[in-house]
């Protein structure tokens, strides 16, 4: 059960990318697409931390410190899936997806 509990948050983190690829704008500079990226993970990683039961009735260091560790593996999960896999799978296509709902102008 104990590597369920710390698999959980590096799969997660794997499905995470496409969601990311929709809303981050490649126009962004690297500070934007940072944030955009680490904000979820937080998200994630905080939740997941509250469901498996690790941050309740605990002190506050070792709260932090099992938030941090599952919003890590949230991050590192998605970062390796991004520069594995989707990047490939789907970069070209949101490109011509993007580029498909801007409206052409007449000149």
């Amino acid at each position: 059960m104990e590597t369920i509990r710390e698999a959980a948050p590096f799969l997660v983190g794997l499905m995470v990318p496409p969601f990311l690829m929709l809303i981050v704008n490649p126009a962004w500079g690297k500070l934007g697409k940072f944030v955009a990226t680490i904000v979820p993970a937080l998200l994630i990683g905080g939740t997941i931390s509250v469901l498996a039961g690790e941050v309740i009735g605990i002190d506050l260091p070792e709260a932090f410190v099992a938030i941090v560790i599952d919003t890590s593996l949230v991050y590192t999960g998605s970062q390796v899936a991004y520069h594995l896999a989707w990047k490939g799978l789907l970069a070209d296509r949101l490109k011509e997806w993007r580029f498909a709902r801007v409206p052409r102008t007449i000149q």
